[in-house]
């Protein structure tokens, strides 16, 4: 029995000392409580894997994670940004994997060493200008076919280096998710199964008015 199973006990127990009268609703005190904290933990443990792994990405991963419950109290959905499972998982490069081997995700090659969307090169010029990734020298940047004789500047410069730099080595596998995941989650089933119990006996009491 965890701890997060005995802190729901007690505060349905609570919330029912105030109840005055039966309900023909079935009610989740336990259950609901139970939820709504395996949420909040996991999102809390996301959130510093996020920092302690240094998982930079475009630097909204951490600030985009919300927790959304639902009206009937049985479920709770954890939206987050669209690309989360790429630096859970790695994107393995177009001339190395070793940073993400048996990753699901890949960079293309046919697509070259500088494609990247608008929204992802802005993430990252803004993440370089503002010291989260740093490039140290540009002078060996391969310039793209038809780019070469063109002026840029050293941000500009610095953005394709990284962005080849990614493409060419990949994404490195952090698991700041699955481990979170792992972590949190163990003792789920048996601390819902308990709750749902503790909670069809609460509704029976309530309902035959033995309280």
């Amino acid at each position: 029995m965890s701890s997060r199973f005995d802190k729901a006990l007690q505060e349905a127990k609570s919330k029912m000392a105030g109840l005055g009268e039966s309900t023909s609703a079935f009610e989740t005190f336990v259950a609901d409580t139970v939820l709504k904290q395996y949420a909040k933990d996991f999102v809390d443990l996301l959130r510093k894997n996020i920092k302690d792994r240094k998982v930079v990405a475009s630097g909204q991963l951490e600030t985009n994670i919300e927790i959304i419950p639902d009206e009937s109290g049985n479920k709770i959905s954890i939206t987050m940004l669209d690309y989360f499972d790429y630096p859970n998982e790695g994107v393995r490069g177009i001339d190395f994997d070793r940073n993400a081997p048996g990753s699901p995700y890949s960079y293309k090659k046919s697509k070259g060493y500088y494609a990247m969307s608008p929204d992802g090169r802005a993430s990252i010029k803004k993440l370089i200008s503002e010291g989260k990734m740093k490039v140290s020298d540009t002078s060996k940047t391969k310039r793209p076919v038809g780019l070469e004789g063109k002026r840029k500047s050293l941000i500009d410069m610095q953005t394709d280096q990284l962005i080849y730099l990614i493409r060419k080595h990949g994404i490195k596998r952090t698991r700041y998710f699955d481990d979170a995941f792992d972590t949190v989650f163990g003792t789920f089933a048996e601390d819902m199964a308990k709750a749902y119990g503790q909670d069809i006996a609460f509704n029976i009491k309530l309902a035959t008015k033995k309280l």
